[in-house]
């Protein structure tokens, strides 16, 4: 993996408001801004995203009926493309992710993963936060030791 230090994350605080079929709709405390996020996925590798800063007060209320949530920490290593690394705290201590993210599929398909990246985790439960937090803590810990 490459070298972090130094390196200045944005800390994420993560919550899922409704999730499934294909839709996901997500708090987010990134550092001291607040999100509301709606996602709907077009395809394995494509999704649409509409996002919106909302204040404390309402993420806090909306947080009240969110799920479990996730903390992480999210590196920029590149923007072209755009890449970062997820560090996860908690109950996915452990997990470290390169997210790679293109502006269309064709570029996706011809990217080469970089020296240091581990395998390809592009539809795996732990490579999606709404997916990550369904895992039991026993299946969790096989996907970091496969």
């Amino acid at each position: 993996m490459t070298d972090l230090s130094g390196a200045q994350p944005l800390h994420y605080e993560r919550y899922f408001l409704d999730r499934g079929n294909g839709k996901e709709v997500r708090i987010s405390k990134i550092n001291d801004s607040y999100i509301y996020e709606e996602k709907s996925e077009l395809s394995e590798l494509e999704r649409t995203r509409d996002k919106k800063e909302i204040t404390k007060e309402e993420f806090y209320k909306l947080k009240e009926n969110a799920s479990e949530g996730l903390i992480r920490d999210r590196y920029s290593f590149s923007s072209n493309p755009d890449i970062v690394i997820q560090v996860y705290h908690g109950r996915f201590e452990g997990l470290v992710c390169a997210e790679v993210e293109f502006d269309s599929a064709e570029a996706a398909n011809a990217f080469s993963p970089l020296s240091w990246m581990g395998r390809e985790m592009t539809g795996l439960p732990i490579a999606r936060d709404a997916r990550l937090i369904e895992l039991s803590s026993e299946e969790f810990k096989k996907y970091l030791v496969a």
